[in-house]
């Protein structure tokens, strides 16, 4: 099963490092079939717009990732569908990360290749404290 809430880090750590050494910030972790579930510290989230729509996607929780506070707060503010994709589906969607420490962070690239920014992740960055 994939790893999570668990004191042996030694995974995240290898993938953070092994992300870093090829001139990324960060690391997006996978399962063994392929399928995208989270960040080395972050949740993650996409807009898919496909088909006129605009929907807010995360991982699926059933993969077995962290349900942490910062996945919680985004879902509270938007509406969230959970899904499995493996990171080729990802291409060409605006992306971000999210964390209970520094909050939402958009992504700029995905293996090299330029992500779209779209307006409404800065509007959930706006909301993500709250006052």
């Amino acid at each position: 099963p994939y790893p999570h809430k668990t004191t042996r880090r030694e995974q995240f750590g290898r993938a953070l490092a092994n992300a870093r050494r090829a001139g990324a910030d960060h690391a997006l972790l996978v399962t063994a079939d392929g399928i995208v579930t989270e960040g080395t510290a972050w949740s993650l989230f996409w807009w898919d717009g496909r088909g006129g729509g605009g929907t807010l996607f995360t991982p699926a929780e059933e993969l077995g990732i962290l349900p942490g506070i910062g996945r919680s707060r985004i879902l509270e503010l938007a509406g969230v569908k959970e899904a499995r994709v493996p990171v080729s589906a990802l291409a060409g969607l605006s992306l971000f990360l999210v964390n209970a420490v520094r909050g939402v962070v958009e992504i700029t690239r995905l293996q090299g290749e330029p992500v779209p920014r779209d307006p409404r992740t800065a509007e959930l960055s706006a909301s993500f404290w709250p006052d």
